[in-house]
């Protein structure tokens, strides 16, 4: 699944794959909505997808607390390294711990501007703790991983 500003909307058929049951579509909202808040390179966006105490945790001893030091983390990275970047990403597992909450896992990874495809050194492995609030799923906590051979992406 591709979302980049200017495309065509993915295909969520291929996106949910086995995962076709309301409540795992539900769950897997968030990763959607988190590619396209990536799409559109809003930091603060890809924030408003977290909990207000969300946690995001990358490769190279990223850590970060709340919506605004997540909002912000991002919008310095869509500024240098990161602009116009995409990502994309296909869930691998979905897992519900209870009947707010679920573990996703996804693969994916960083599109580098006008790539379709992941290169093997932006390639990432990811776990997604999703919580329902309000009836709206969030992410309480992200993590990544370099995946596969070759992968090498820090932040």
């Amino acid at each position: 699944m591709t979302a980049i500003a200017g495309q065509q909307a993915p295909d969520l058929d291929a996106y949910y794959g086995d995962f076709t049951s309301d409540r795992e579509k539900a769950a897997l909202s968030v990763p959607l909505r988190l590619v396209q808040a990536w799409a559109n390179n809003d930091g603060h966006a890809v924030a408003e997808v977290f909990t207000e105490n969300g946690l995001m945790i990358l490769p190279g001893d990223v850590f970060k607390r709340g919506r605004e030091e997540i909002g912000g983390f991002m919008a310095a990275a869509y500024a240098g390294p990161f602009k116009g970047t995409g990502v994309t990403g296909q869930p691998v597992d979905v897992r519900f711990l209870g009947d707010d909450v679920a573990l996703l896992r996804t693969h994916g990874g960083i599109l580098p501007p006008g790539e379709t495809q992941i290169a093997p050194e932006l390639a990432v492995g990811s776990t997604w703790v999703v919580v329902k609030r309000n009836d709206i799923w969030q992410l309480a906590a992200y993590q990544n991983s370099p995946r596969g051979d070759g992968a090498t992406l820090r932040w």
